[in-house]
């Protein structure tokens, strides 16, 4: 190779210059530093009209396709890697993935043990149910504000530490509610000071509880590698379903105690995922979340930039969801002549079959995608189209089976178009956490609009049901080629 000797030198003089786990882009090659020291492992150059970008990971992403790796003295390799290369083979443990899967759970936990202990809390502290739900909906602005800023924090100072914050934080908001309402409970508090401190609390878990998910997506991304990006998004939200499906059953075990033990049961759990992503995610794991500025030429792209349509697509998607959650016992009710308890059955039934369809999704299906792009495409067309017919079964359904299969149809629609759409948008490692987070924050702001246009039931069926149809049409037009184009 022309110039080897002179290259090697140059070479080791700039990495002398770097930190540990500093990748950086010189006379068009990249060098590899070892995360242990600053030994250079491989070497390669982008190719022709490539865009050059290094990041402080353990690897280095070139656009738009491909990185060439030419035969480097003492080095047999030659020929061309996909455009980015994966984590140094065993730098990352295998179960790191399962782990932050794990720990992420808390999340989908708190979502479903918050609903089945509702009618307990109102019966023991007094609080009217139009009082808690306005408590449970003050940390949803929070939520939106938040999820983005820790992304981008956790861009520039890495994963494990704004996870850590994040579930700490919200273990402590869990905690802080818990006691408030057994102080409430007991009569040791008046009402005003309960209730003020369940304010206090919800706030505190709205702003720590954002960075939960986004900064896990994000690392998750890190950890997998970036051509496994939708493996690693279908990992995630595997961790959030089994979340859900566990939550019902810890608050039923939990309420035998009493009305306010679910709560402190969630604490214990954020504190655990705490522990775990201090003692299973260090090391290896800590250093492929690991952020900094850039050290490439080149402007990243604004965050927003090219994100208008996911956003779209993305919220649309949880508004129709929200709004079917929120309308369906209501719709069992007048369609199927059942009473409120029956009603409040089937929409058990159907939340469970819903959160096992996207289960497996996440499971089966996301994972086998990534390497077989014209498949992917087809099965994203499929997850578009199958959310409209889910809204039209669930308005026309007559029978029982009819909501059920809507509520299936509903949750492998989301599972496939949330997870490609945040493979879609975290293509740049330098913006991965903060459109995670902007992503979270659209399908945040989705559901709180689903859920208030479900209000509008009152009014007539076809009113909510007809904006959300309509709405899932629109997306379907604005979505249908999105994943061809990674941003």
């Amino acid at each position: 190779m022309a110039g080897a000797s002179s290259w090697v030198e140059a070479r080791d003089r700039h990495a002398s210059l770097l930190r540990c786990s500093t990748p950086v882009v010189f006379q068009d090659r990249i060098l590899f530093i070892h995360q242990q020291g600053t030994r250079v492992v491989h070497e390669g150059h982008c190719a022709a009209g490539a865009k050059r970008s290094a990041f402080p990971s353990s690897w280095v992403e070139c656009h738009p396709q491909m990185m060439k790796v030419p035969s480097m003295p003492g080095s047999s390799s030659a020929g061309s890697t996909p455009a980015v290369a994966a984590p140094p083979a065993g730098a990352v443990p295998r179960h790191a993935l399962r782990l932050l899967g794990a720990a992420v759970a808390v999340i989908g936990a708190g979502q479903a043990i918050q609903v089945a202990i509702v009618p307990g809390l109102i019966a023991a502290t007094g609080i009217d149910a139009a009082t808690l739900g306005l408590l449970v909906a003050l940390g949803v602005l929070p939520f939106m504000v938040g999820a983005p800023l820790w992304g981008r924090l956790s861009d520039r100072f890495g994963r494990r530490p704004v996870l850590l914050a994040g579930l700490v934080g919200a273990a402590l908001a869990h905690a802080l509610f818990a006691g408030a309402a057994d102080l409430l409970a007991a009569g040791r508090i008046s009402h005003g000071t309960g209730l003020g401190v369940m304010i206090v609390s919800r706030l505190i878990f709205g702003v720590a509880g954002s960075a939960i998910y986004p900064v896990g997506q994000a690392w998750a991304v890190d950890l997998a590698g970036p051509e496994r990006r939708l493996a690693a998004a279908g990992a995630l939200a595997a961790g959030l379903s089994v979340g859900r499906l566990a939550g019902p059953a810890v608050a039923l075990a939990l309420l035998m105690v009493g009305p306010v033990a679910p709560l402190w049961g969630l604490s214990a759990i954020g504190a655990a995922s705490a522990v775990l992503v201090v003692v299973g995610l260090g090391g290896a794991a800590a250093a492929a979340g690991r952020g900094g500025p850039a050290v490439a030429a080149g402007r990243p792209p604004r965050a927003t930039e090219g994100m208008m349509r996911p956003f779209l697509v993305v919220g649309i998607g949880t508004f129709a969801m929200g709004m079917m959650q929120f309308v369906f016992g209501l719709h069992a009710m007048a369609r199927l002549d059942m009473a409120a308890p029956a009603a409040s059955q089937l929409v058990a039934i159907v939340m469970a079959a819903a959160a096992v369809v996207m289960l497996g999704v996440q499971t089966l299906v996301l994972p086998r995608l990534g390497p077989r792009p014209a498949l992917a495409a087809r099965v994203w067309a499929a997850g578009l189209v199958l959310l409209p017919l889910s809204i039209a079964l669930g308005w026309w359904g007559g029978a029982w089976w009819a909501f059920v299969a809507s509520a299936m149809l509903t949750g492998a629609g989301m599972a496939v178009v949330v997870a490609m759409l945040f493979a879609r948008v975290t293509a740049d490692p330098r913006l991965r956490g903060t459109r995670a987070g902007l992503l979270n924050s659209a399908q945040t702001a989705g559901y709180a609009a689903g859920s208030a246009v479900g209000g509008l039931y009152a009014v007539g069926a076809a009113l909510p049901f007809g904006l959300a149809l309509a709405a899932l049409l629109a997306a379907v037009v604005a979505g249908w080629r999105l994943p061809a184009r990674p941003v």
